[in-house]
């Protein structure tokens, strides 16, 4: 393989290399002066937990990112009434990108906003809301509320009977609600939580840094008399993904 070493005025050097091929390969300079932009991968990095500073890599020209606030906790079931379930918190990105918790589930459900501040631009999507309550006054069982899927799937589920099932972690979605027994007596089935607000946004000229915090899932509501309690919510997440052309 032929090569042409450039060396640099005080150290290092620039190697080019043709290529170990057949044929011939051409390469032609404009006929201006400039600089020649050397093309790159993308770097692609997921923010998963607690809070610290993503570092934008050298050369970057921008960012996309995809992120999603907590998803809020099912509420428990009882007699009457129901445990209200905790919020998911809020997944940040420096000052410019905000994708809130959705809202602890109680009888109702509702999913979590955003908010997108110049110069980074893109949408906000609101979460799903989770499933609403029963009630149910006969010797029957009932189901908790399924919570609210997200963008990335992952929503708990409600069980007839049983304590409602968790979001996944990292998800965004909604925790299940708590179902409730047979005992004869006015029961209501906790609702599913809602998934959290959800961001897909593009910074151009990047800072060289951004702070992040990345929201945690509601906690279940707790259950009462002949309910179950409701289950946690999934955590937020933020993809980065850096491009250098």
């Amino acid at each position: 393989m032929s090569e042409i070493v450039i060396a640099g005025n005080t150290s290092g050097s620039v190697t080019i290399a043709a290529p170990d091929v057949a044929g011939t390969t051409t390469l032609t300079l404009p006929a201006t002066s400039g600089n020649i932009a050397l093309s790159a991968s993308p770097q692609f990095t997921a923010l998963i937990s607690g809070s610290g500073t993503y570092t934008v890599p050298a050369g970057t020209t921008r960012l996309s990112i995809k992120m999603i606030g907590g998803g809020a906790g099912g509420a428990g079931g009882g007699n009457e009434v129901v445990g209200v379930a905790g919020n998911g918190g809020n997944t940040t990105f420096g000052s410019l990108l905000i994708a809130y918790g959705a809202p602890g589930a109680s009888t109702t459900s509702a999913g979590g906003t955003g908010i997108i501040y110049p110069p980074a631009i893109g949408i906000v999507t609101t979460g799903n809301a989770g499933q609403g309550f029963w009630a149910l006054s006969t010797g029957s069982y009932g189901t908790g509320g399924i919570g609210g899927a997200s963008q990335f799937g992952g929503c708990g589920i409600g069980n007839a009977n049983s304590v409602g099932i968790a979001a996944i972690a990292n998800s965004g979605a909604g925790g299940g609600g708590g179902g409730f027994s047979n005992a004869a007596a006015l029961k209501y089935s906790g609702a599913g939580g809602g998934a959290g607000g959800y961001i897909d946004a593009i910074i151009n000229n990047p800072a060289s840094s951004y702070s992040y915090t990345i929201g945690a899932g509601g906690t279940g509501g707790i259950g009462s008399g002949s309910g179950y309690n409701g289950a946690a919510g999934g955590s937020g997440i933020i993809y980065v993904t850096a491009y250098f052309n």
